[in-house]
Protein backbone atom coordinates (compact mmCIF):
# COMPACT_ATOMS: atom_id res chain seq x y z
CA UNK A 1 0.00 0.00 0.00
CA UNK A 2 1.33 3.58 -0.84
CA UNK A 3 0.04 7.00 0.08
CA UNK A 4 1.88 9.57 -1.87
CA UNK A 5 5.51 7.83 -1.83
CA UNK A 6 6.60 9.03 -5.47
CA UNK A 7 10.44 10.27 -4.04
CA UNK A 8 11.04 7.00 -2.41
CA UNK A 9 9.73 4.81 -5.29
CA UNK A 10 12.44 4.90 -7.74
CA UNK A 11 15.64 3.90 -5.17
CA UNK A 12 12.85 1.11 -3.84
CA UNK A 13 12.31 -0.43 -6.81
CA UNK A 14 16.06 0.03 -8.16
CA UNK A 15 17.12 -1.66 -5.02
CA UNK A 16 14.70 -4.62 -5.09
CA UNK A 17 15.15 -4.72 -8.76
CA UNK A 18 18.83 -5.75 -8.05
CA UNK A 19 18.65 -7.32 -4.85
CA UNK A 20 15.88 -9.70 -4.64
CA UNK A 21 15.65 -9.97 -7.33
CA UNK A 22 12.43 -8.47 -8.23
CA UNK A 23 10.47 -9.21 -11.16
CA UNK A 24 6.67 -9.15 -9.83
CA UNK A 25 5.28 -6.37 -7.91
CA UNK A 26 1.40 -6.08 -6.40
CA UNK A 27 1.19 -2.29 -5.62
CA UNK A 28 -2.45 -0.59 -3.62
CA UNK A 29 -2.78 2.90 -3.79
CA UNK A 30 -4.29 4.39 -1.11
CA UNK A 31 -7.58 6.21 -2.64
CA UNK A 32 -6.80 9.79 -0.89
CA UNK A 33 -3.50 9.98 -2.61
CA UNK A 34 -2.70 13.15 -4.32
CA UNK A 35 0.10 11.69 -6.99
CA UNK A 36 -0.17 9.07 -9.38
CA UNK A 37 2.60 6.25 -9.06
CA UNK A 38 1.67 4.83 -12.58
CA UNK A 39 4.21 6.56 -14.81
CA UNK A 40 7.00 5.10 -12.51
CA UNK A 41 5.81 1.75 -12.35
CA UNK A 42 5.20 2.04 -15.77
CA UNK A 43 9.11 2.98 -16.42
CA UNK A 44 9.88 0.09 -14.33
CA UNK A 45 7.71 -2.32 -16.88
CA UNK A 46 10.42 -1.37 -19.50
CA UNK A 47 13.34 -3.51 -17.68
CA UNK A 48 11.23 -6.62 -17.61
CA UNK A 49 9.17 -5.93 -13.73
CA UNK A 50 5.34 -7.04 -13.94
CA UNK A 51 3.50 -4.60 -11.86
CA UNK A 52 -0.07 -4.88 -11.39
CA UNK A 53 -1.62 -1.40 -9.64
CA UNK A 54 -5.02 -1.87 -7.72
CA UNK A 55 -7.06 1.43 -7.38
CA UNK A 56 -10.25 2.51 -5.84
CA UNK A 57 -9.84 -0.12 -3.25
CA UNK A 58 -10.72 -2.87 -6.12
CA UNK A 59 -9.47 -5.44 -3.50
CA UNK A 60 -11.88 -4.32 -0.91
CA UNK A 61 -13.16 -6.96 1.28
CA UNK A 62 -15.97 -5.58 3.27
CA UNK A 63 -16.10 -6.61 7.00
CA UNK A 64 -19.04 -6.21 10.47
CA UNK A 65 -17.72 -2.79 10.99
CA UNK A 66 -18.74 0.72 9.89
CA UNK A 67 -15.11 1.50 9.06
CA UNK A 68 -14.90 -1.80 7.33
CA UNK A 69 -17.41 -1.34 4.65
CA UNK A 70 -16.06 -0.11 1.27
CA UNK A 71 -18.57 2.32 1.02
CA UNK A 72 -17.47 4.23 4.42
CA UNK A 73 -17.81 7.94 4.02
CA UNK A 74 -15.72 10.12 5.77
CA UNK A 75 -17.29 13.27 6.32
CA UNK A 76 -16.08 16.24 8.81
CA UNK A 77 -18.40 13.69 11.92
CA UNK A 78 -15.36 10.84 11.07
CA UNK A 79 -13.11 10.46 14.13
CA UNK A 80 -9.65 9.78 13.77
CA UNK A 81 -9.94 6.61 15.45
CA UNK A 82 -12.47 5.66 12.48
CA UNK A 83 -9.94 6.90 10.39
CA UNK A 84 -6.97 4.94 11.48
CA UNK A 85 -8.83 1.15 11.82
CA UNK A 86 -9.95 2.06 8.18
CA UNK A 87 -6.46 2.46 7.49
CA UNK A 88 -5.21 -0.77 8.95
CA UNK A 89 -8.00 -2.77 7.91
CA UNK A 90 -7.14 -1.56 4.47
CA UNK A 91 -3.93 -3.31 4.78
CA UNK A 92 -4.95 -6.30 5.81
CA UNK A 93 -7.49 -6.74 2.98
CA UNK A 94 -5.04 -5.45 0.56
CA UNK A 95 -2.33 -7.99 1.80
CA UNK A 96 -5.08 -10.76 1.84
CA UNK A 97 -6.08 -10.04 -1.78
CA UNK A 98 -2.48 -10.01 -2.87
CA UNK A 99 -1.47 -12.99 -0.98
CA UNK A 100 -3.92 -15.04 -2.66
CA UNK A 101 -3.59 -13.66 -6.03
CA UNK A 102 0.48 -14.75 -5.99
CA UNK A 103 -0.84 -17.60 -5.04
CA UNK A 104 -3.28 -18.52 -7.80
CA UNK A 105 -0.12 -17.57 -10.08
CA UNK A 106 2.02 -20.10 -8.76
CA UNK A 107 4.30 -18.13 -7.04
CA UNK A 108 7.14 -18.50 -3.68
CA UNK A 109 8.68 -16.29 -1.85
CA UNK A 110 6.93 -13.04 -1.22
CA UNK A 111 8.25 -10.04 0.66
CA UNK A 112 5.53 -7.87 2.40
CA UNK A 113 7.34 -4.17 3.15
CA UNK A 114 6.73 -0.51 2.69
CA UNK A 115 8.22 1.50 0.68
CA UNK A 116 10.78 2.77 2.96
CA UNK A 117 11.99 -0.28 4.08
CA UNK A 118 14.48 -2.83 2.74
CA UNK A 119 15.58 -5.74 2.48
CA UNK A 120 19.54 -6.45 3.44
CA UNK A 121 21.97 -9.20 3.76
CA UNK A 122 22.56 -9.95 7.26
CA UNK A 123 25.82 -9.93 7.00
CA UNK A 124 28.15 -10.52 10.39
CA UNK A 125 29.63 -7.00 11.74
CA UNK A 126 32.13 -7.64 14.34
CA UNK A 127 31.06 -4.25 15.99
CA UNK A 128 27.86 -5.74 16.99
CA UNK A 129 27.90 -7.45 19.91
CA UNK A 130 26.77 -10.76 21.24
CA UNK A 131 23.29 -12.33 20.08
CA UNK A 132 20.40 -10.74 21.87
CA UNK A 133 19.04 -14.67 23.30
CA UNK A 134 22.85 -14.32 25.11
CA UNK A 135 22.28 -11.50 27.16
CA UNK A 136 25.16 -11.29 30.00
CA UNK A 137 26.14 -15.08 29.07
CA UNK A 138 29.58 -15.38 28.35
CA UNK A 139 29.13 -18.63 27.10
CA UNK A 140 26.81 -18.61 25.19
CA UNK A 141 28.66 -15.69 23.02
CA UNK A 142 31.41 -17.15 23.12
CA UNK A 143 30.18 -20.23 21.32
CA UNK A 144 27.90 -17.91 18.65
CA UNK A 145 31.73 -16.08 17.94
CA UNK A 146 32.89 -19.56 17.45
CA UNK A 147 30.36 -20.54 14.97
CA UNK A 148 31.16 -17.35 12.76
CA UNK A 149 34.54 -17.40 12.62
CA UNK A 150 34.32 -21.48 12.01
CA UNK A 151 32.06 -20.58 9.03
CA UNK A 152 29.70 -22.96 10.42
CA UNK A 153 26.97 -20.06 11.28
CA UNK A 154 23.88 -19.49 8.29
CA UNK A 155 25.45 -15.73 8.54
CA UNK A 156 28.95 -17.03 7.10
CA UNK A 157 26.99 -18.38 3.95
CA UNK A 158 25.95 -15.28 2.51
CA UNK A 159 27.74 -13.83 -0.51
CA UNK A 160 29.36 -11.17 -0.79
CA UNK A 161 30.00 -10.40 -4.17
CA UNK A 162 27.89 -7.13 -6.13
CA UNK A 163 25.61 -10.20 -8.28
CA UNK A 164 24.30 -11.63 -5.15
CA UNK A 165 20.96 -11.93 -4.69
CA UNK A 166 18.41 -13.04 -2.02
CA UNK A 167 16.61 -15.52 -4.58
CA UNK A 168 20.08 -16.88 -5.12
CA UNK A 169 20.88 -17.60 -1.60
CA UNK A 170 17.35 -19.09 -1.30
CA UNK A 171 17.84 -21.61 -3.73
CA UNK A 172 21.22 -22.70 -2.04
CA UNK A 173 19.48 -24.51 0.71
CA UNK A 174 21.77 -23.46 3.14
CA UNK A 175 19.14 -21.24 5.75
CA UNK A 176 16.65 -24.53 7.23
CA UNK A 177 14.38 -21.93 8.22
CA UNK A 178 13.02 -21.51 4.31
CA UNK A 179 12.79 -25.16 4.05
CA UNK A 180 10.62 -25.84 6.67
CA UNK A 181 7.49 -26.89 5.66
CA UNK A 182 5.40 -26.08 8.80
CA UNK A 183 6.55 -22.29 8.70
CA UNK A 184 5.73 -20.75 5.20
CA UNK A 185 6.05 -17.24 6.92
CA UNK A 186 9.69 -16.08 7.90
CA UNK A 187 9.76 -13.17 10.26
CA UNK A 188 13.23 -10.63 9.84
CA UNK A 189 14.14 -8.43 12.05
CA UNK A 190 13.40 -4.81 11.35
CA UNK A 191 16.19 -1.98 12.64
CA UNK A 192 15.41 2.41 12.06
CA UNK A 193 18.21 3.88 10.28
CA UNK A 194 18.25 7.89 11.33
CA UNK A 195 18.44 10.85 8.95
CA UNK A 196 22.01 11.61 10.37
CA UNK A 197 24.97 12.83 8.20
CA UNK A 198 28.28 12.27 9.79
CA UNK A 199 31.90 12.73 8.73
CA UNK A 200 31.23 8.77 8.06
CA UNK A 201 28.21 9.13 5.99
CA UNK A 202 29.16 12.11 3.78
CA UNK A 203 31.14 13.49 0.92
CA UNK A 204 33.52 10.77 -0.47
CA UNK A 205 32.52 8.69 1.76
CA UNK A 206 28.88 7.59 0.78
CA UNK A 207 29.84 8.46 -2.92
CA UNK A 208 33.00 5.53 -2.96
CA UNK A 209 32.12 2.60 -5.32
CA UNK A 210 29.03 5.08 -6.84
CA UNK A 211 29.85 5.96 -10.53
CA UNK A 212 30.10 10.41 -10.30
CA UNK A 213 27.53 10.94 -12.46
CA UNK A 214 25.04 9.57 -9.39
CA UNK A 215 24.67 11.56 -6.54
CA UNK A 216 24.81 9.33 -3.96
CA UNK A 217 22.84 11.78 -1.31
CA UNK A 218 20.00 11.46 -3.33
CA UNK A 219 20.07 7.55 -2.22
CA UNK A 220 18.63 7.62 1.64
CA UNK A 221 20.64 3.55 1.16
CA UNK A 222 23.69 5.71 0.63
CA UNK A 223 23.40 8.01 2.39
CA UNK A 224 22.44 6.85 5.88
CA UNK A 225 24.38 4.93 7.55
CA UNK A 226 23.23 5.09 11.73
CA UNK A 227 21.29 2.88 13.05
CA UNK A 228 19.42 1.49 15.89
CA UNK A 229 21.53 -1.09 17.66
CA UNK A 230 20.72 -4.80 17.16
CA UNK A 231 18.76 -4.74 20.17
CA UNK A 232 16.80 -2.26 19.69
CA UNK A 233 14.40 -3.74 16.57
CA UNK A 234 11.18 -2.84 15.94
CA UNK A 235 8.22 -4.97 14.61
CA UNK A 236 9.61 -7.40 12.11
CA UNK A 237 8.71 -7.73 8.86
CA UNK A 238 7.37 -11.12 6.68
CA UNK A 239 8.69 -12.71 4.13
CA UNK A 240 5.60 -15.36 2.84
CA UNK A 241 6.21 -18.70 0.73
CA UNK A 242 2.23 -17.76 -1.04
CA UNK A 243 2.64 -21.27 -2.89
CA UNK A 244 1.98 -22.66 0.95
CA UNK A 245 -0.96 -19.88 2.04
CA UNK A 246 -4.25 -21.08 3.11
CA UNK A 247 -6.42 -18.14 1.99
CA UNK A 248 -6.50 -17.05 5.93
CA UNK A 249 -7.47 -13.82 7.05
CA UNK A 250 -4.88 -11.75 8.50
CA UNK A 251 -4.75 -9.87 11.51
CA UNK A 252 -1.38 -8.50 12.07
CA UNK A 253 0.56 -7.22 9.06
CA UNK A 254 3.67 -7.92 10.85
CA UNK A 255 2.92 -11.66 11.46
CA UNK A 256 0.33 -12.41 8.99
CA UNK A 257 -0.07 -16.08 8.78
CA UNK A 258 -0.04 -16.31 12.71
CA UNK A 259 1.55 -19.34 14.04
CA UNK A 260 2.40 -20.43 10.95
CA UNK A 261 5.13 -18.02 10.85
CA UNK A 262 8.66 -18.06 12.93
CA UNK A 263 8.97 -17.24 16.36
CA UNK A 264 6.77 -17.06 18.96
CA UNK A 265 6.08 -13.01 17.97
CA UNK A 266 6.60 -10.44 15.16
CA UNK A 267 10.32 -9.17 17.17
CA UNK A 268 12.84 -11.53 16.15
CA UNK A 269 16.65 -12.32 17.39
CA UNK A 270 18.66 -10.77 14.35
CA UNK A 271 21.53 -13.31 14.65
CA UNK A 272 19.76 -15.76 13.69
CA UNK A 273 18.59 -14.45 10.64
CA UNK A 274 20.25 -14.87 6.99
CA UNK A 275 18.27 -11.33 6.05
CA UNK A 276 17.13 -8.74 8.29
CA UNK A 277 14.63 -4.95 7.14
CA UNK A 278 16.23 -1.65 7.42
CA UNK A 279 13.41 0.86 7.77
CA UNK A 280 14.80 4.50 6.67
CA UNK A 281 13.25 7.40 8.12
CA UNK A 282 15.27 9.23 5.02
CA UNK A 283 15.19 12.88 4.34
CA UNK A 284 12.28 15.87 5.53
CA UNK A 285 11.73 16.22 1.74
CA UNK A 286 10.82 12.27 1.53
CA UNK A 287 9.33 12.23 4.78
CA UNK A 288 6.40 14.94 4.15
CA UNK A 289 2.77 14.47 3.26
CA UNK A 290 0.51 16.87 1.87
CA UNK A 291 -2.57 18.09 3.44
CA UNK A 292 -2.84 17.13 7.26
CA UNK A 293 0.07 14.46 8.35
CA UNK A 294 0.39 13.15 11.14
CA UNK A 295 3.08 12.66 11.66
CA UNK A 296 4.43 16.14 10.76
CA UNK A 297 8.27 17.72 11.46
CA UNK A 298 7.53 16.66 15.30
CA UNK A 299 7.29 13.76 14.48
CA UNK A 300 10.34 13.57 11.82
CA UNK A 301 12.54 15.07 14.38
CA UNK A 302 10.93 12.66 17.15
CA UNK A 303 11.98 9.49 14.87
CA UNK A 304 15.21 10.48 15.01
CA UNK A 305 15.62 11.09 18.20
CA UNK A 306 17.37 7.84 18.88
CA UNK A 307 19.94 6.62 21.45
CA UNK A 308 22.74 4.44 21.19
CA UNK A 309 23.29 4.64 17.75
CA UNK A 310 25.49 2.66 15.87
CA UNK A 311 27.17 2.76 12.33
CA UNK A 312 26.13 0.21 9.99
CA UNK A 313 29.31 -1.17 8.66
CA UNK A 314 27.86 -4.22 6.29
CA UNK A 315 25.66 -1.49 3.77
CA UNK A 316 25.45 -0.28 1.64
CA UNK A 317 28.54 -2.31 -0.20
CA UNK A 318 28.93 -5.82 0.05
CA UNK A 319 31.96 -5.89 2.25
CA UNK A 320 33.96 -3.56 4.29
CA UNK A 321 36.55 -2.79 2.30
CA UNK A 322 34.40 -3.47 -1.17
CA UNK A 323 33.90 -0.74 -3.45
CA UNK A 324 30.75 -2.11 -4.94
CA UNK A 325 26.81 -0.61 -4.15
CA UNK A 326 23.46 -2.27 -5.27
CA UNK A 327 23.47 1.34 -7.31
CA UNK A 328 26.55 0.12 -9.66
CA UNK A 329 25.15 -3.61 -9.99
CA UNK A 330 21.94 -1.71 -11.10
CA UNK A 331 23.41 -0.21 -13.65
CA UNK A 332 25.20 -2.55 -14.98
CA UNK A 333 22.30 -4.94 -15.03
CA UNK A 334 19.63 -2.13 -16.72
CA UNK A 335 23.13 0.65 -18.53
CA UNK A 336 24.34 3.64 -16.95
CA UNK A 337 21.82 6.20 -18.46
CA UNK A 338 18.73 3.60 -18.00
CA UNK A 339 19.60 3.58 -14.49
CA UNK A 340 20.28 7.43 -14.30
CA UNK A 341 16.66 8.07 -15.54
CA UNK A 342 15.00 5.38 -13.94
CA UNK A 343 16.22 6.46 -10.18
CA UNK A 344 17.94 9.67 -9.89
CA UNK A 345 16.29 12.25 -12.38
CA UNK A 346 13.51 10.47 -11.63
CA UNK A 347 13.56 11.33 -8.16
CA UNK A 348 14.09 14.91 -8.52
CA UNK A 349 11.04 15.40 -10.50
CA UNK A 350 9.10 13.74 -8.58
CA UNK A 351 10.31 16.01 -5.29
CA UNK A 352 9.68 18.95 -7.88
CA UNK A 353 5.77 17.98 -8.46
CA UNK A 354 5.76 17.15 -4.90
CA UNK A 355 6.74 20.94 -3.67
CA UNK A 356 3.72 22.33 -6.19
CA UNK A 357 1.32 19.94 -4.50
CA UNK A 358 2.22 20.96 -1.06
CA UNK A 359 1.85 24.68 -2.22
CA UNK A 360 -1.45 24.24 -3.89
CA UNK A 361 -2.89 22.51 -0.92
CA UNK A 362 -1.28 25.14 1.09
CA UNK A 363 -2.96 27.76 -1.35
CA UNK A 364 -6.44 25.95 -0.06
CA UNK A 365 -6.62 23.89 -3.25
CA UNK A 366 -7.98 20.69 -1.24
CA UNK A 367 -8.50 17.52 -3.53
CA UNK A 368 -10.34 16.25 -1.04
CA UNK A 369 -12.78 16.40 2.20
CA UNK A 370 -9.79 17.62 4.32
CA UNK A 371 -11.66 19.70 6.80
CA UNK A 372 -11.55 16.99 9.33
CA UNK A 373 -8.43 15.30 8.33
CA UNK A 374 -6.70 18.54 8.95
CA UNK A 375 -7.91 19.24 12.48
CA UNK A 376 -5.83 16.96 15.19
CA UNK A 377 -6.84 14.56 17.38
CA UNK A 378 -8.14 16.68 20.57
CA UNK A 379 -8.60 19.98 19.28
Amino acid sequence: MIKDNNILLPEWLAYHYTVLPLRRLIVGVDPLSHTDPKPILNAYGSIGMNISVWTNDSFWEDGREAHEKKDFQITNETDHEALRYRYKYRQKVFYKSCLQHLHDEMRTWTLLVDTDEYLAFNYYDEQEGPPTWCKKNVTCAKDYLKSIEDGTHLRTKLDRSPAATVAEHIDKHVDEQFDNVDKPCIIFGRYLFVSKDSSSSSGREIQRGVDPDFNATLFHTLRYRHRSSLSSFQLGKPIVDVSRYDGRDLNNIHRPLGGMCTGGNAYVHNAAMSFRVHHYIGSWETFRQPGFDARGKDMFDKRNNVRDLVVDNTTPRYSPSGDSTWLTQFAKLVGKEKALELTQKMRIREELEMDEVITEMGKGAQLHDWDKLNKKPGK
